[in-house]
């Protein structure tokens, strides 16, 4: 970025987020750049597709985020509905945050195994 903001993405940064899309303008921000340098010191990125999915097809493979984030408010759909995609090797890494029904895989008296994506969520 040409005003420097991007140096501030460091070593100690760990996640970076942002919006895919300006709710404002519509102008896209520079996703390859701001990914290419988060991921050249480790951190995660999540990006909020909120204002450009309803509008643009997503690749989020070419985007290379590794969480992208919408909600279906600006597509009309009924509240509460919201998308969560997560790259695989980062969702097999993370513990469920809520338990109970389908994902569990496996139960014994001092031990669990949870089920496989996406079901262990």
């Amino acid at each position: 970025l040409k005003d420097g903001e991007i140096n501030k993405i460091d070593e100690k940064t760990k996640i970076v987020a942002f919006a895919h899309v300006s709710n404002v303008l519509g102008m896209e921000f520079p996703v390859k750049e701001l990914t290419e340098k988060a991921h050249s010191v480790g951190a995660i990125v999540v990006l909020d597709g909120a204002q450009s999915t309803p509008h643009k097809k997503i690749d989020v493979q070419a985007l290379d985020c590794d969480f992208f984030v919408f909600s279906g408010h600006k597509m009309c759909a009924s509240q509460g509905i919201g998308v969560l995609y997560g790259k695989r090797d980062l969702l097999e890494t993370m513990p469920p945050f809520l338990l109970g029904g389908d994902m569990i895989e496996y139960v014994k008296e001092q031990t669990a195994t949870f089920n496989e994506l996406p079901y262990k969520f």
